[in-house]
């Protein structure tokens, strides 16, 4: 789950409640549209249908209650009772991303962006802050509505992909998302890359100390920070590699030099194709790792492919060494570049 902050969405509601607070619960001091925060005790989560929308970010779990006339003091921020203007009501929300949904999914996601919503009651839409996707537990409000506050749909807009769902019955209309609400829970388990592994210069001591591992490929209509275009898909899969100690020998290994790695920079083609984005995940390996000897990386990589996309795998690994120690008399320089290719294919 991303760090706590406050967005601007949430300043906004916490904004307006002394605006409301100061009406005194006048009528003719909110306009429909205005929104406001409730505690987090009104039990709308509790008194609601609920629809669930699912988004590139986590499923949206929506609660909406039957619209009222009043709200009572124990019901909002502010502590105090609200009274609806002629021919209008409040309709109780509440609502929270559910970002464990997304799985290991999350890990192929590189966007800050945010949904637009609205809310649309009786034919006028109202627009409203989205909900904030590191706040824990959900977040409740009213939403002063012209009408009755009959059948209540919300209009939901990720990255340019609207989905429309009726707050009455949970149904949406998905449109170009429906892909997410069809994605099985990935397991992420590696496997050996395998393949045809060479580094780019010769090995003169012992064998290469390489490890590559990756999990079967997924596929995704949103990753990075993108929608796939028309008839594509983002083709994912993650890729964890090890290298450790380099030797550079004279013929006769009477002379030498010690490396380690201290960078590395990942490349990936996949059928001659370079991969669209990659994420190098900054939690997990390090480089240099002084306690185990040896450089780690993790990338997670996004491939556009069609509806057959190829399995040669091409992954190559950009180090930089540093000369650690030598032994004998030999001109070694203090920095090597070394490029370690693996010809493999997904699994």
């Amino acid at each position: 789950m991303l760090p706590r902050r406050r967005s601007a969405s949430v300043l906004g509601l916490l904004l307006l409640a002394p605006a409301l607070a100061a009406c005194g619960g006048d009528p003719a001091g909110i306009a429909a549209g205005d929104v406001v925060p409730a505690r987090h005790d009104a039990g709308i989560a509790e008194s609601g249908s609920e629809t669930t929308i699912a988004l590139p970010i986590g499923n949206l779990l929506v609660t909406v209650g039957k619209a009222v006339r009043e709200i009572s003091a124990d019901d909002t921020r502010q502590l105090e009772k609200l009274s609806a203007a002629d021919g209008e009501v409040f309709m109780p929300v509440s609502w929270q991303y559910d970002t464990t949904s997304l799985g290991t999914y999350a890990r192929y996601l590189e966007t800050t962006s945010t949904p637009v919503v609205d809310l649309i009651v009786d034919g006028a839409s109202y627009r409203i802050p989205p909900p904030e996707v590191s706040t824990e537990g959900p977040e409740s409000f009213f939403v002063a509505v012209r009408g009755s506050g009959d059948g209540p749909e919300l209009k939901v807009d990720f990255d340019g992909v609207v989905q429309t769902a009726d707050l009455t019955t949970g149904d949406v209309d998905s449109g170009a998302a429906a892909p997410l609400y069809d994605l099985a829970p990935a397991t992420g388990e590696a496997v050996p890359c395998g393949g045809a592994v060479r580094p780019s210069r010769a090995v003169t001591v012992s064998e290469l100390s390489f490890t590559c591992t990756m999990t079967p490929p997924v596929r995704l209509p949103y990753a990075g920070d993108a929608w796939a275009a028309d008839g594509r898909t983002w083709l994912a899969t993650t890729v964890e590699t090890a290298f450790g100690r380099w030797d550079e020998a004279a013929a006769d290994l009477s002379a030498g030099a010690i490396y380690y790695a201290g960078t590395v920079d990942g490349v990936f083609t996949l059928g001659g194709s370079k991969a669209v984005q990659v994420i190098r995940d900054a939690g997990r390996g390090t480089c240099p790792d002084i306690a185990n000897q040896n450089c780690s990386a993790v990338f997670h990589v996004l491939f556009d492919v069609g509806e057959d996309a190829p399995r040669n795998l091409v992954i190559k690994q950009r180090y930089e060494l540093g000369r650690t120690s030598t032994w004998g008399t030999i001109d070694a320089p203090e920095q090597i570049k070394l490029t370690v290719t693996d010809r493999t294919r997904l699994p």
